[in-house]
């Protein structure tokens, strides 16, 4: 969020966790990351219920694939919506995913959206947040962007508010023991890796 200048020791303890975090991610093997997808499509089981409004998101790089999570929700019958990233503003919409070829690329970011109906965060049941990286107490880096940190403020406005039910995803070796924290970063609520899923 660019109206919040950071101190520079922080910009720097970001920067360096990030290339630490992307380094060790870029490291798995490819047989590495179909079965860690496929692990965590099992592990989110309990989550992918008939008629739930479930986010997810298109990997990026070498971001944690949802490809098998985001199938099993649609063969269980829930709903699955795709991030799709707005013309002005950082606040995000979520798109329906549906059997239709809809599918453009993004302009500037690169990076394919749906373009079925859309909602906002507050209106969906779980929530499955990319990251960079995660903390044991359930405070997520994300790449930099800040689309995440303006999607959820509501969540800080209304801590009891309750949806979605924010679920990160990551790697095991994307969780370190604290990431450096500002006074608009959201709390996760849980945490879905390849060993399984965590409540904080």
């Amino acid at each position: 969020m660019a109206s919040h200048p950071e101190p520079i020791s922080l910009v720097a303890d970001k920067q360096a966790l990030r290339r630490q975090i992307r380094r060790a991610r870029i490291a798995l093997s490819p047989a590495y990351r179909r079965d860690a997808a496929h692990r965590i499509a099992r592990h989110a089981s309990r989550l992918l219920k008939r008629g739930k409004r479930l986010g997810g998101y298109l990997a990026a790089g070498s971001e944690l694939d949802l490809f098998s999570l985001m199938n099993a929700a649609l063969w269980r019958g829930a709903e699955v919506y795709l991030p799709q990233i707005p013309a002005r503003g950082r606040r995000l919409w979520f798109n329906r995913l549906g059997a239709a070829d809809l599918w453009h690329l993004h302009p500037r970011y690169r990076i394919w959206e749906y373009a079925g109906p859309r909602l906002r965060a507050e209106r969906l049941d779980v929530l499955f947040v990319p990251l960079l990286a995660v903390d044991r107490d359930g405070y997520r880096m994300g790449q930099g962007g800040g689309f995440y940190d303006s999607t959820l403020a509501f969540r800080r406005r209304h801590a009891v508010f309750g949806k979605p039910l924010l679920v990160g995803v990551a790697f095991d070796c994307q969780v370190v023991t604290a990431v450096p924290r500002e006074p608009w970063d959201v709390r996760l609520d849980c945490l879905l890796t390849e060993s399984g899923l965590r409540r904080f």
